[in-house]
Formats: C-alpha cells, sequence, structure tokens
C-alpha cells in the first residue's frame, strides 16, 4: 500500500510539474490574454476594460495573428488617452471597432484620423459583445464625456435581433407599448476564475485553453450530445422580422438624440458577408433578415443619416483588386484594408453631405483651416 502511496504522489507531482511547465512556456508565447472589464457598472461601456492594462491577442490553436498592446485611460484599444470635452469624432461598435486582431494604426478610427489630419481626433469606442442597444447607450455615455460633433456607427450582422436578447452585463430592448425601452442586465456576482484571475493574475495555460481553444465544458456537452444543442435552420418568422425592423427605426429614433447630433452627422456603415463574397459556397445564414436590413438603410436614408452599405462596395474593390478585407479563413473581423475601406467611406459620408442635399459635417481635411 505505502508503495502504491508513493507512485500515485510521484504521479501527481509528475504532473503537477508539466502543468508549471507548460504555464512557463505559453507565458512566453502570444496567448490571447485580457480585456478584463472594468468595475465601475454605471460608466459602462464607455469605460470598457480595466484603464492602461497589458492586453495580448490570437487566435487559434496555432496562435495566429498575434498582437500586443495596452488599454488607455478610458480601457479602449488606442495609442494614446482620450480627454474628456474635446469634441471628437467617435466611432461606436464592438469587436469590429475594439479591433484587438489588428495593430492599432490599422483601425478604421486611426485610418479615419489620418484622412481628417487629426491624429488624435477620432476616438474608437469598440465594445466586443456589443448590439444596437448598445451602441445607443455607449453614445449616450460618449454625448456626456466628450460632446462629439460627428459619430460612425459600425452595424453588423445580429446587431437588429441581438439588441432584444437579454444577458447579463448588457443593454438589451424591452417592449414598451409600441417601441421598446433601454434596460441594463447587471453582470451579477463575479465568475471564480475572475476572482482568481484578479487575485493571483493570469494563467496563461488556462487562457489557451479558454480563449485559443474555446474549451469550455459546455463545448463537451455538446460532442457527448449533439441532438441537445442543435437547431434546425429555419426561415425567420413574419413577427421577428417586424421586430427586427421596429429595433432598427428605435435606432434611428434614439441614435440622434442620444449622441446630441444631427443625423446629418451620423454615419452608418453596414457591413456584409464577406465570405460570400470571395465564395458564394461560403456566405454565411444571415442573423438579421435581409428585409430588416433592407429596412435599415431605407429609413436611415430617408431621416438624413449618412449611410453606406459595404456590400456593394467590398464587392466594387474585390472585383478591382482581389484582396481580402479579414483576416480569411480563420477570423472574418477586418484586417487593415477592410478598415481602410470602412474609414474612406466614413470620410466621404461626414465631408461630402448625403443623399437629402444635407450639408457636409465635417469640412475635408484640405480645406480645414487647422489641416497640415
Amino acid at each position: 500500500m505505502k508503495q502504491w502511496a508513493q507512485r500515485i504522489g510521484w504521479i501527481l507531482a509528475g504532473a503537477l510539474g508539466a502543468l508549471l511547465a507548460l504555464e512557463v512556456l505559453f507565458r512566453f508565447l502570444p496567448v490571447s490574454m485580457g480585456l478584463q472589464r472594468a468595475d465601475d457598472v454605471s460608466r459602462w461601456p464607455l469605460v470598457y476594460a480595466q484603464p492602461h492594462s497589458p492586453y495580448a491577442y490570437s487566435i487559434s490553436w496555432k496562435m495566429l495573428n498575434a498582437h500586443r498592446g495596452e488599454t488607455n485611460n478610458y480601457g479602449h484599444i488606442a495609442p494614446f488617452d482620450y480627454v474628456a470635452g474635446s469634441r471628437p469624432v467617435v466611432v461606436l461598435g464592438d469587436s469590429f471597432v475594439e479591433s484587438l486582431m489588428n495593430d492599432p494604426a490599422d483601425s478604421l478610427q486611426s485610418q479615419l484620423a489620418r484622412r481628417l489630419g487629426e491624429p488624435q481626433g477620432v476616438y474608437g469606442l469598440g465594445v466586443s459583445g456589443l448590439s444596437g442597444a448598445g451602441y445607443v447607450a455607449l453614445g449616450a455615455l460618449a454625448r456626456e464625456e466628450f460632446r462629439p460633433r460627428a459619430a460612425v456607427v459600425v452595424i453588423i450582422d445580429g446587431d437588429l435581433s441581438e439588441s432584444l436578447q437579454r444577458s447579463r452585463g448588457s443593454h438589451y430592448l424591452v417592449p414598451a407599448g409600441d417601441g421598446f425601452e433601454l434596460a441594463f442586465e447587471p453582470p451579477g456576482p463575479e465568475a471564480w476564475t475572475t476572482r482568481i484571475r484578479k487575485s493571483v493574475g493570469d494563467s496563461a495555460l488556462f487562457r489557451y485553453l479558454q480563449a485559443n481553444l474555446q474549451f469550455s465544458p459546455g463545448k463537451i456537452f455538446e460532442a457527448l450530445h449533439p441532438a441537445a444543442s442543435a437547431s434546425p435552420a429555419a426561415t425567420t418568422p413574419e413577427s421577428a422580422i417586424r421586430r427586427q425592423e421596429q429595433v432598427a427605426d428605435w435606432m434611428l429614433a434614439e441614435l440622434p438624440r442620444r449622441l446630441g447630433l444631427e443625423p446629418r452627422c451620423i454615419a452608418l456603415l453596414l457591413d456584409s458577408d464577406r465570405y460570400g463574397i470571395y465564395r458564394a459556397e461560403q456566405a454565411s445564414t444571415p442573423k438579421d433578415d435581409p428585409r430588416a436590413r433592407a429596412h435599415l438603410v431605407s429609413q436611415a436614408r430617408a431621416r438624413g443619416f449618412a449611410v453606406s452599405d459595404l456590400d456593394a462596395v467590398f464587392r466594387a474593390e474585390y472585383a478591382r483588386h482581389r484582396l481580402k478585407f479579414d483576416h480569411w479563413p480563420v477570423d472574418r473581423h477586418w484586417n487593415r484594408i477592410g478598415h481602410g475601406v470602412a474609414a474612406g467611406e466614413a470620410y466621404r459620408l461626414l465631408t461630402a453631405g448625403n443623399v437629402a442635399g444635407d450639408a457636409a459635417c465635417l469640412a475635408p481635411a484640405a480645406r480645414r483651416a487647422d489641416a497640415p
């Protein structure tokens, strides 16, 4: 019995030693680590992650497309601190605007700033997981804090339907009469993994399993019981399409009011299924019904917003240059080229006026009194 106990002890010691060795090894590798959510719920998502904290990003088990950096004073990905009351152009969006998978200089906000001749005049406010409801909430906080003179809102597939989904730590819409009310679900108690991270720091090995390999207990359940987690594809019910259209109407009514801007000073950029542009067989099933998306575009233009449906722009650019706009085939987020296309459209919309004939919101860089 004693010999068996010794053997078990040696096995456990060996396993522990192996784990420690792997932990040391992974600390030298670009494992995806961070961001840690800011503690002040009242200012989230304006103050997004822990300010001035390091982060690392990579994707897949190969740790591809590695990037490292540090958040700024508002917990956003920017090479400079934001200043209250500075009247910037603000860019609202989710992980596309957050842009962890790119160098900060390649982001939409940085490329737009260079086009405007204002290196620190465009603030990226990108928060992973936000939906249309979150953009409106973020816009209200940005108005109070920065008093922006123009805004760019990046709208991706799912921003309409996901605005109706209630989840912890997020803004969502609650039906109220013929419209909606904006609500917020508190994040709730911290998970035990978060408490450990705050007390002893991140484990590179754990983050590799969680972020790079996308490992979770739920994945094990899905593998063991595929029928329980599978859902057959179905057409979107008419009632759901109408709800998405109502969300679009609510967003278009609330964005100018919450941002304190005229619609002509709010550029809406609608992303497209770029994989479907490269290869038709790789097109994905949209989360938001195409009719709801078309409704958003037509109503936004009718209300005087500056609007660009990027699908046509991406198609024309791809036909001309055959260059991809994302990190295909491992990541659908925009790369430097995709961000450049979006920045070009935002600049055009804000400096050239809209289809309703309204004057431009911003003067082109060459005519600005403070332009170099």
